[in-house]
C-alpha cells in the first residue's frame, strides 16, 4: 500500500522566523552595521547607531564621507582601498563577533558556509529558518541591479523561503527593503562568477 504524504508536510509553503525584522535603511558603505541593527531588533537587544557599529568594525569610507560621520574611529581615506570601503570584518579585531563580545551582545557568529547546489542550499535555509537562526546573506547585489547599474558586495538577511514559489525573500537594507529572488539568482550572486569574489552565508545563534 502506497503512503500518503504526512498532512503537517502539505500544509507548510512557507518557512520563516519566529519574531520579524524591522527595516533599517543603510547610510553610505554601511550594510553590516545596518543589517546587524536588523538582528538586534528582532532579538529585543539594544540597538546602536551604525556609525558606532561601523567604528567598531573598521569602517572605511571616502573622503565626502565626513559630511555624514563624525566618529574618530572611522577613516576617511582620498583613495578607495584594494578591497573596496566599508568595513573589515575579516580582521580578526574588527569581526562581527569581536564586535557582539565588547558590547556584551548575547549572540554568536558562525563561519561563513559555502554552497555549490540549489539543494544543499534550499535545505541549509530551511534548517536555520525552521530553529529560528538568522541568515546573514553576503553576495554581489548585481542580482538585484540593471544592467547598466554597478553592483558591489552587500550583506542582506534570508527572511522566508517558500516551497511553492521556490522563491526567497530578502531583507535588504536598501530599498526596497524586502525583495525576492530564487536559489539560484543566490548561489549567482555568491560565487565568483560576478567578480571573482567567493561569498555566502552566515547564521547568528544565541549564546
Amino acid at each position: 500500500m502506497q503512503r500518503r504524504p504526512s498532512p503537517f508536510k502539505l500544509n507548510i509553503m512557507i518557512y520563516k522566523l519566529e519574531e520579524n525584522y524591522h527595516p533599517y535603511h543603510q547610510l553610505p558603505y554601511c550594510c553590516v552595521p545596518a543589517i546587524l541593527q536588523w538582528i538586534l531588533y528582532r532579538h529585543g537587544l539594544d540597538i546602536l547607531d551604525q556609525e558606532t557599529i561601523g567604528a567598531d568594525l573598521g569602517l572605511r569610507l571616502p573622503l565626502k564621507g565626513k559630511a555624514y560621520f563624525s566618529n574618530k574611529s572611522i577613516k576617511f581615506l582620498p583613495l578607495e582601498p584594494k578591497n573596496g570601503y566599508g568595513t573589515q570584518i575579516e580582521k580578526e579585531k574588527y569581526s562581527i563577533q569581536s564586535f557582539f563580545n565588547r558590547h556584551k551582545i548575547p549572540l554568536m557568529i558562525s563561519k561563513m558556509h559555502l554552497f555549490n547546489t540549489e539543494l544543499r542550499l534550499k535545505k541549509f535555509i530551511i534548517k536555520h529558518l525552521n530553529q529560528n537562526n538568522d541568515i546573514i546573506l553576503r553576495y554581489n547585489n548585481k542580482v538585484f541591479k540593471d544592467d547598466n547599474e554597478k553592483s558591489y558586495g552587500h550583506f542582506s538577511v534570508i527572511v522566508d523561503y517558500n516551497t511553492n514559489s521556490g522563491l526567497v525573500t530578502i531583507g535588504d537594507p536598501e530599498l526596497p527593503h524586502f525583495k525576492q529572488t530564487t536559489l539560484k539568482q543566490i548561489l549567482f550572486s555568491m560565487s565568483k562568477q560576478i567578480d571573482g569574489m567567493q561569498r555566502g552565508l552566515y547564521i547568528i545563534v544565541k549564546s
